[in-house]
């Protein structure tokens, strides 16, 4: 069986300058469902069966409550969905000091959307960056796992860490515990930097980053996102790099699978 899977960090719909960054403002309704709607145009032109999604915005006040996942769910046909709520609080006091500038209510993470049922089997959030005072993590997003079960595969959608080196680091070893406790066959997301395993996780898994830059999507010049794939499970038919534009500020990654007959 052929399967198509799609990475992709939609940065909630707002595109370059979604992390709060020097000239970020609000956004009309109008920006947002124009967005995902592109969004949803470039998922059903790959065809994917499989779509792994991080920042993802569930009902928030700086993308006007708009259920993304949902959103994107419906306009692609893929409806069985799952999400994974990372970051759940009642007012983000950023960027700016202007009310009016700021984030407001947050809930938010990541989700997945198949053409296939889809089975939870289990998610964590990683811890947050220890050099952080704990008012500000109060605030600051978790990163997460997201494993589920859908075509016959063991999936895990992940964000992990962007700004801390240390805590980065954490994540991945969480990351690499995770395939094994779960046997997970395909990992993919946000790595938010190389892909880096162990000698003894590449015995059994292999690391697939992005073959073109993802980050940012004006004059790209980073490789953020991919996958990881258990070893021969998959033949690899395609893996691309789509330039998606501006309408988020990562580029999604595409990758098109030939499952082996036996999963071992």
């Amino acid at each position: 069986m052929n399967l198509k899977v799609l990475s992709w960090n939609i940065a909630w719909g707002y595109g370059m300058g979604s992390e709060g960054s020097a000239g970020f403002s609000p956004r009309p309704s109008s920006h947002f469902e124009s967005a995902l709607s592109k969004m949803a145009d470039w998922i059903q032109n790959m065809d994917a069966d499989v779509v792994l999604l991080q920042e993802v915005d569930f009902g928030s006040k700086r993308s006007h409550f708009i259920q993304e996942l949902d959103y994107l769910s419906r306009k692609c046909g893929l409806l069985y969905r799952s999400k994974e709520i990372s970051w759940d609080a009642p007012y983000v006091p950023y960027p700016g000091l202007k009310p009016s500038h700021q984030f407001g209510k947050i809930c938010s993470g990541g989700g997945i959307i198949s053409r296939f049922p889809i089975h939870p089997i289990f998610s964590e959030h990683l811890p947050k960056p220890r050099e952080n005072s704990a008012i500000y993590n109060w605030f600051y997003l978790s990163r997460y796992l997201q494993i589920v079960e859908t075509a016959g595969v063991r999936f895990c959608n992940l964000h992990l860490e962007a700004f801390s080196p240390d805590n980065r680091e954490l994540h991945q070893v969480k990351l690499q515990n995770r395939l094994i406790d779960y046997d997970i066959h395909l990992a993919g997301g946000d790595f938010n930097g190389s892909i880096e395993l162990s000698n003894e996780i590449l015995e059994k898994y292999e690391a697939h980053a992005a073959p073109r830059p993802t980050f940012p999507s004006v004059d790209a010049t980073q490789t953020l996102d991919g996958f990881i794939l258990k070893k021969n499970h998959f033949k690899i038919i395609q893996l691309k790099t789509l330039d998606t534009g501006s309408v988020s500020d990562h580029f999604p990654v595409f990758l098109e699978l030939e499952s082996s007959s036996a999963l071992r």
